[in-house]
């Protein structure tokens, strides 16, 4: 096998010698082989390419996860290895893709917005230009004042949390001084904190309103709901699933996660009393023929005769 990694190989060759000494002897051409597959020979990149790039987003049962598991078996057996195949792990429900995603704000100017529907959200149905309607509410007392008025309309709920730009690097590497603390500390008890019990409370209080704000919008027959946080901003967005995947759930309401400028943007215009259009065009797929959950999985055949002789007579009948 050429596939080496190369964080493995590192440790395998940083590590002293006179451990390995102790018990075995070391085989410096073997190693030579390995060190010399991974730095000229490595297939990393070309793997990670055809399962993402390639293979497209692998959502359970999708086409992207057939596409790239079919990629990984095809791979392992030209490797040698043996019986590579799809392994049934259980029910799992319907799977989803997106076949068409496009919104823009069409008023008070146009504006290409950033976003990509939440998984097993269903579609627009065909293209539609639609008034966005700001909610404005805490709770779910007074959420029901908005009942029976989100018919044909865009949904976005008013958000009040302001996005703190960080000036610090998203990766850096940890000081010996940092480490030696981290080697050095010592187990404390844990105290209960009631603090993050709060905390946890509040942040499903937050998330009841937009669930129950989704329901009602489905019901009153709202195009879709927007939504927004502050963990996705400078390009990037998170993406969840937005409806759910049992097979005898209903279809969602569309769900689309916008980049933080954008909501943001938007609310800021609704709230200021400019009224805001949204062009969408979303067009998704659910797929139910096989609702079965899959691993990849292959054999690497043991050459050990010992080995092989013990499980044959494990396996013999009596």
């Amino acid at each position: 096998m050429r596939v080496i990694n190369k964080f493995c190989c590192t440790l395998l060759l940083c590590t002293p010698l006179a451990l390995f000494a102790q018990s075995e002897t070391i085989d410096l051409k073997t190693i030579q082989k390995i060190r010399q597959e991974e730095m000229e020979r490595s297939q990393v990149m070309d793997i990670a390419f055809q399962l993402t790039d390639v293979s497209g987003p692998r959502l359970t049962i999708s086409p992207g996860f057939t596409r790239a598991a079919n990629y990984a078996i095809s791979k392992l057996k030209s490797w040698g290895l043996t019986d590579a195949k799809l392994d049934e792990w259980g029910d799992f429900g319907k799977g989803w893709e997106i076949e068409k995603s496009y919104v823009a704000m069409s008023a008070p100017y146009y504006k290409a917005l950033t976003g990509i529907p939440k998984a097993w959200s269903a579609g627009s149905n065909g293209s539609k230009t639609v008034e966005v309607m700001l909610i404005s509410a805490t709770d779910s007392a007074a959420l029901e004042a908005y009942r029976g008025k989100l018919g044909g309309k865009i949904i976005i709920m008013d958000r009040s949390d302001v996005y703190k730009h960080s000036f610090t690097a998203d990766a850096n590497r940890y000081t010996d001084e940092q480490l030696e603390k981290m080697a050095n500390d010592k187990p404390v008890e844990r105290i209960r904190d009631t603090s993050g019990m709060r905390r946890r409370r509040e942040m499903f209080a937050m998330l009841r309103v937009p669930a129950l704000l989704k329901t009602m919008g489905k019901t009153d027959g709202a195009v879709a709901i927007l939504s927004g946080n502050t963990r996705g901003h400078d390009g990037t967005i998170f993406v969840q699933g937005g409806g759910g995947f049992k097979t005898t759930d209903p279809e969602n309401l569309l769900d689309i996660m916008l980049a933080n400028e954008d909501y943001m943007s938007i609310v800021r215009l609704l709230k200021s009393g400019i009224p805001v259009k949204l062009e969408v065009d979303v067009k998704t797929k659910f797929i139910s023929d096989d609702t079965k959950g899959y691993n990849v999985i292959a054999e690497i055949k043991g050459t050990d005769k010992k080995l092989r002789d013990e499980v044959d007579v494990g396996r013999s009948p009596g």
